[in-house]
């Protein structure tokens, strides 16, 4: 779904205006390939946010510092989830969330002419 959003035809040359703030800009944002276990990862690291999650309500009562660390690993399992299933990522990372991931996926990422009309309009708005 968010693959189909990346850069809408329709709003190319918008970054930073009200409409153009809703689409992902490759200045901000950008997309890798995959990888030979991206499958495997995707499965683990959901199986692993749920779990970790479900953990941290049954806790919660108990120790408060457990759930709150399963709470964190659950969050950053669902969010790697969601990145390996669209494939896009920011620059800058995700609150909270390790920057290794974040240079692990840049490495993966697909090479983008920066030359060409659409980054050139999109760099002259900002």
């Amino acid at each position: 779904m968010m693959n189909k959003q990346f850069r809408e035809s329709k709003y190319l040359n918008e970054s930073g205006s009200k409409t153009g703030s809703w689409y992902l800009n490759r200045i901000d944002y950008f997309q890798f390939h995959g990888y030979p276990k991206i499958t495997q990862h995707k499965v683990l690291s959901f199986v692993v946010g749920i779990v970790a999650f479900i953990l941290s309500l049954k806790l919660l009562s108990s120790s408060l510092i457990i759930s709150a660390l399963l709470i964190y690993l659950a969050y950053v399992s669902l969010l790697t989830f969601s990145l390996l299933r669209s494939k896009i990522c920011r620059y800058k990372g995700y609150f909270l969330y390790p920057k290794r991931i974040i240079k692990y996926f840049s490495a993966l990422a697909v090479t983008v002419d920066l030359n060409d009309f659409d980054s050139i309009a999109t760099l002259n708005k900002k």
